[in-house]
């Protein structure tokens, strides 16, 4: 059987007061209990610790050994102890938010000052991809918390929404041949990745496009922007554009968003868990 941290506490008494009896008097156990707890500390170093007469023992240069990084363990551990909970009661912390790009673009700035303004002590993490995997990460406890679109539902899932979008077609303010559906230069751009995009391009009808793919839904507001073609876009990231878009007069095709935030109810119990995420879903419902 393996030693454990009482098998070192109690070497410890029993290296102080040179006396089984005495020792496990202190601790408050029965001399057999702290015998078999010296056993096993001489088992798992395979040497003698010990070395019994009949006025007590007395501690072998393995023991001496022992008892020096015992105690030096001991002071690291308590270290360790405060440290950790120090982390989950102090306001305080380090902790991941996980979010795609264009989502972090329109939230993580109208939330950020105001949770480093409230809690100085945080440290905020940020990773980015797509909403599913974003999702995958938290329920497998690689991300605090999640902003995530369209989160597929799980047991082990906590859901808050937050507020809704739109995904449709957007267009620049300017006439653009590569805008004009009539031509055969018209261009539509979009992520093929997004569900969203795959569940609007279902309604519309393709032959009046040109297909041409992106992952990055800032690039291609920026191209709808300069008259380079059409954008499937959410109407967040559209109206976060330098430039003014303007929904696609030709189509009437939307696909609904839901902006949600996702985390594990078991991996954030601490207060400062429960705060952030309170404050979060405050900061973000007042959009």
């Amino acid at each position: 059987m393996r030693s454990n941290y009482d098998d070192l506490s109690y070497f410890l008494e029993v290296a102080m007061t040179k006396n089984l009896s005495r020792a496990a008097e202190r601790l408050g156990i029965t001399q057999p209990s702290i015998s078999a707890a010296m056993k096993r500390l001489e088992l798992n170093f395979e040497t003698p610790l010990l070395v019994r007469n009949r006025s007590g023992v007395h501690l072998t240069k393995a023991g001496l050994a022992l008892q020096i990084h015992s105690q030096k363990f001991m002071t690291q551990w308590d270290k360790l102890k405060s440290n950790v909970l120090h982390a989950c009661t102090e306001m305080g912390g380090s902790f991941t938010i996980g979010c795609h790009p264009s989502v972090a673009l329109y939230t993580l700035p109208k939330i950020i000052p105001k949770l480093k303004a409230q809690f100085p002590s945080l440290n905020l993490n940020f990773t980015h991809d797509l909403s599913r995997k974003i999702t995958e990460q938290v329920i497998s406890y690689e991300i605090d918390f999640g902003l995530v679109i369209n989160p597929v539902r799980h047991p082990d899932l906590v859901i808050h929404s937050l507020f809704f979008d739109e995904v449709t077609i957007w267009s620049s303010t300017q006439d653009s041949n590569f805008q004009n559906p009539n031509s055969d230069n018209c261009i539509l751009f979009c992520d093929p990745n997004l569900k969203q995009t795959q569940d609007l391009l279902k309604k519309i009808e393709h032959t009046s496009f040109r297909f041409e793919f992106s992952n990055n839904l800032e690039v291609i507001a920026t191209l709808v922007g300069e008259g380079m073609g059409l954008g499937v876009l959410p109407e967040r990231v559209a109206q976060n554009n330098k430039k003014i878009l303007q929904r696609f007069s030709d189509s009437c095709a939307t696909v609904s968003d839901e902006l949600c935030l996702v985390y594990r109810a078991d991996a954030q119990k601490s207060d400062i868990s429960q705060k952030l995420r309170l404050e979060i879903k405050t900061l973000l419902k007042e959009q």
